[in-house]
């Protein structure tokens, strides 16, 4: 399968695209140094370089998204390997239970978070 990268226009905003997600993503974080878009067969990426941290958001509104698949992304697009990186299985789980409910419904969210060492 084909990773690819959506180009973003200049006044694309992240919080009319997925509201409730990113209210709970990017709330008490520190600022966003790069924002990227990737489509991955049927999964949505979102890609956030914070200075410290690179935040993956995966979504996808079909189906799970298999621990393959959650490898392949890792690699392709942090070039690392997954034992590097913390990944949130459980993060439709923790959206949903903070009371926030996303504009589409999905059937799988994670959360993948890389620390960049310095």
């Amino acid at each position: 399968m084909k990773l690819i990268e959506t180009p973003l226009n200049s006044n694309v905003n992240l919080e009319t695209l997925y509201p409730n997600l990113t209210k709970y993503f990017f709330d008490n974080r520190q600022a966003v140094k790069l924002l990227k878009l990737y489509a991955y067969d049927r999964t949505k990426i979102i890609y956030v370089d914070r200075f410290d941290t690179i935040d993956l958001l995966l979504l996808n509104r079909q189906r799970k998204i298999s621990h393959q698949e959650v490898d392949t992304i890792i690699r392709r697009v942090l070039k690392v390997e997954r034992k590097d990186v913390i990944v949130n299985v459980g993060y439709k789980k923790q959206i949903l239970e903070a009371g926030l409910r996303p504009k589409e419904s999905y059937k799988d969210i994670i959360a993948v978070e890389y620390k960049i060492s310095k």
